[in-house]
């Protein structure tokens, strides 16, 4: 729990699910396009690969927050997905629900990077395992 790693697996999942639903409340995308979205509107805290892209379109496809259709352009194959009822739904409920995390965790962040919180050996420590990539 002392590696940036750790903490980064765990927000990617969220963050990029929530990230996922907002760029699809943008407009309906196909998986490349969802990606880029996604890297786009967080600033490049979270990067999707397509090991994670489509593993989540699969999935909320199945959970019928999103529909699929198969268009072709230039030649190629792309399923462009965009949000059902239940998607806008769920979408929704996320941003209420980071939205009563937010200032939790801005505070503790905050408070977390305020020098005088760290002594000795935790603060070389905690600093050595920061990186910019937050997802």
């Amino acid at each position: 729990m002392r590696n940036t790693d750790y903490w980064n697996q765990l927000i990617a999942k969220s963050a990029s699910r929530f990230f996922f639903l907002a760029s699809l409340a943008r407009r309906p995308m196909h998986g490349y396009e969802l990606a880029r979205e996604i890297t786009d509107c967080c600033n490049g805290c979270c990067t999707p690969t397509d090991a994670m892209i489509y593993p989540a379109i699969k999935e909320m496809t199945a959970a019928g927050l999103i529909t699929c259709t198969e268009e072709v352009s230039g030649g190629r194959k792309r399923k462009v997905c965009e949000l059902t009822d239940s998607g806008w739904q769920a979408y929704r409920t996320a941003a209420k629900a980071w939205a009563n995390a937010l200032p939790g965790i801005t505070n503790a962040v905050a408070g977390a990077l305020d020098d005088k919180t760290f002594h000795g050996d935790e603060h070389d420590q905690a600093q050595s395992g920061n990186d910019s990539n937050c997802c």
